[in-house]
């Protein structure tokens, strides 16, 4: 005979308390999180963001919870911290979106904030750009242009905010189409910026006489109509820009698919930067009147029209690559390097290798330009035509203990062809397992001249070493 004991009031107690506990925390599950002490928070305090930004004071926090506010957001000079309820979280971050609905800048930063004015955890779309008439130096002039700047965020008059853990797409702007950073020093970190468009320079990011650190950013699928599908850099602050451990990928524009950088030198470093895509010059990067420093990048499967599949150098700049991989870019000419019109790069030690193109598989080395390629892996680039690793003409780059191996041409010049007043330095350089109908080495043509060829090492070149024709 089974019995039953009475269960004592303290059991029923007992069992309200747990039931009203797992209610919460079921609550808490289904996204109503409590309210963070000391914070404004948005919607409960304030309907919009703005609001409470206008409420705010240096050192506030304001914590904005899920959901879609069609506003546009301005930090007033303000230095607080403006974030979701999570960013580390990305469904949190999907789901807190800032949306401009097609009208301006959706974020700015124009009146001196530090890096203690921070966003982060957003979803930024829907911005055009603000109408802004700013200074920029033209042909060796200062000229005012006017334009639509910085679609998702615009930073200006010497701003520095923090930008991190947000994701800014679908933005549009005649300049920065993702965000445009002028005459500042943001630090734009961990960031995902994708599909967003400029008409003119700089789809993803726009750095225009400024000091901006960019890192570890993932910035993709970004177009311009001019240069910079990716980043366009123009001018130098007080510092040089740097750009670090990104990844830059699929992203298009005429010059520059990845970065167009022009009067500037920045610092490019460990970034990898992928299937970019250059109508015209530079898959990867264009340079034009640059000096900027080039270290550990990946630059890969990148494209280019006519010329300069992974990095086009114009007018005089004087780049450093070094240690960087250039593997399997292509262009017309110089699938790997497109060095012109009196650039003198310092290229070493990279690995340049399995880059395509019909002229120059690795390099275009034209119009007056004096490389110095130092200590390089140069290896299976190919020209349909001649010269698969080099291409050189009317120039006097200086080629000193690099390897070339297994590099082809289907006419003259498996390694290097030469002609029209180039003038080549060789020294310790190793040719070996280099084919070409002629010049398996070397091909140099009447008008070339070709200096230390005696002083580097030959094997297995097919089907001779160097030809002078």
């Amino acid at each position: 005979m089974t019995q039953y004991k009475r269960k004592h009031l303290s059991y029923f107690i007992l069992l309200a308390v747990l039931s009203l506990a797992l209610a919460g925390l079921l609550s808490a599950c289904d996204g109503e999180e409590e309210a963070i002490e000391g914070a404004l928070m948005v919607p409960d305090d304030f309907e919009t963001i703005q609001e409470a930004i206008e409420a705010a004071a240096d050192g506030d926090e304001i914590v904005v919870r899920p959901g879609t506010y069609n506003e546009r957001i301005d930090f007033q000079g303000k230095n607080i911290t403006i974030r979701s309820m999570d960013p580390d979280d990305p469904e949190i971050v999907d789901e807190t979106v800032i949306d401009a609905g097609g009208v301006d800048s959706v974020v700015s930063f124009k009146s001196g904030e530090t890096e203690a004015a921070v966003l982060s955890g957003f979803t930024i779309t829907g911005g055009s750009g603000n109408m802004e008439v700013l200074e920029f130096e033209i042909e060796g002039e200062l000229q005012e242009v006017p334009s639509l700047y910085g679609g998702g965020i615009i930073i200006l008059n010497g701003s520095s905010p923090t930008i991190t853990k947000n994701v800014l797409v679908d933005n549009v702007a005649e300049r920065g189409g993702g965000i445009l950073a002028y005459e500042s020093a943001p630090v734009i970190e961990e960031n995902r910026i994708v599909n967003n468009l400029s008409t003119g320079g700089g789809g993803g990011v726009f750095v225009a006489n400024s000091s901006a650190r960019v890192v570890n950013n993932e910035i993709a699928n970004n177009s311009a109509g001019r240069s910079g599908g990716g980043i366009a850099v123009s001018g130098d602050g007080d510092g040089p820009a740097l750009f670090e451990g990104n990844t830059i990928s699929d992203n298009s524009g005429e010059n520059g698919g990845a970065f167009s950088i022009f009067e500037a030198s920045p610092e490019i470093i460990d970034n990898i930067v992928i299937n970019n895509h250059a109508n015209n010059f530079g898959g990867g990067i264009f340079l034009t009147n640059s000096s900027p420093l080039i270290s550990g990048n990946d630059l890969s499967d990148n494209r280019a029209g006519p010329s300069g599949g992974g990095i086009a150098i114009y007018f005089g700049s004087s780049p450093e690559f070094v240690d960087n991989l250039v593997i399997g870019n292509q262009a017309e000419t110089g699938g790997g390097f497109s060095i012109n019109m009196d650039s003198n790069p310092v290229i070493e030690a990279n690995t340049i290798s399995d880059n395509q193109a019909r002229l120059g598989g690795g390099f275009l080395i034209n119009e007056g330009s004096e490389p110095s390629i130092i200590d390089n892996m140069i290896t299976e680039n190919e020209a349909e035509r001649n010269g698969g690793a080099m291409f050189i003409q009317a120039s006097t780059p200086s080629i000193e203990g690099n390897s070339f191996r297994n590099n082809e041409a289907r006419r003259d010049g498996g390694a290097i062809y030469a002609l029209m007043d180039a003038v080549i330095v060789l020294a310790e350089n190793i040719f070996e397992n280099n084919r070409a109908s002629s010049g398996g080495a070397i091909h140099y043509s009447e008008g070339a001249v070709l200096e230390g060829a005696d002083d580097n090492t030959y094997e297995g070149n097919v089907p001779d070493d160097v030809i002078e024709e």
